[in-house]
């Protein structure tokens, strides 16, 4: 399996980042995306340590770090989502797609991890932006169909979506890891 990287001075050259920006950048990717691999410290032959930098941080650096077109998150997303394509492609897997289940308001609760004022909130919004209702009854109970649970977790609670195709990238990572016989690496869930 090849790990392809850059050492991190020629990436501060080649994208004009001083040493106080990397060490921003580089604090800002490990609060963000702490069970990502992306910087490699070794020791050189002359006794030095030397930095790698994987490509696909560079790519991050660029495509987020950088990116003041869009709003963090949505940038986020999109490079998640076009990381686990490349990798599903590599590893010739068929395109996963999240599936969503109805869910009553409790349950969305649970899902989310969010109060009953704030998945309300949520709905509302839901519903003035789509136009439309994603509520039914059901034993006395109000459901929100599939459709909506996906709208809810895809466009309003992103960091939640974001931190699915992050485990998501894990686990194509340990199944490449695994496929060229290295180690898998353990998922580790923390609450930021």
């Amino acid at each position: 399996m090849e790990f392809k990287s850059m050492q991190k001075w020629r990436v501060q050259q080649d994208l004009n980042i001083s040493d106080s920006k990397y060490k921003r950048i580089e604090r800002t990717v490990i609060k963000r995306h702490f069970n990502e691999d992306w910087i490699d410290e070794h020791l050189a032959n002359n006794g030095k340590l030397v930095t790698y930098l994987k490509l696909e941080f560079v790519e991050w650096i660029k495509d987020v770090y950088f990116n003041k077109e869009k709003f963090y998150l949505d940038a986020e997303i999109e490079f998640f989502k076009k990381q686990i394509k490349r990798l599903e492609n590599e590893l010739n897997v068929p395109h996963y797609e999240f599936e969503y289940d109805d869910l009553s308001l409790k349950d969305l609760r649970k899902y989310f991890y969010k109060s009953k004022n704030t998945i309300g909130v949520a709905i509302n919004k839901m519903e003035k932006r789509t136009k439309k209702s994603f509520k039914y009854v059901k034993d006395g109970k109000v459901i929100i169909n599939k459709n909506g649970v996906k709208w809810l977790s895809e466009k309003y609670f992103r960091k939640n979506y974001l931190k699915q195709l992050e485990f998501y990238k894990f686990q194509l990572q340990n199944l490449k890891r695994k496929k060229y016989g290295y180690k898998e690496l353990e998922y580790i869930f923390f609450d930021n």
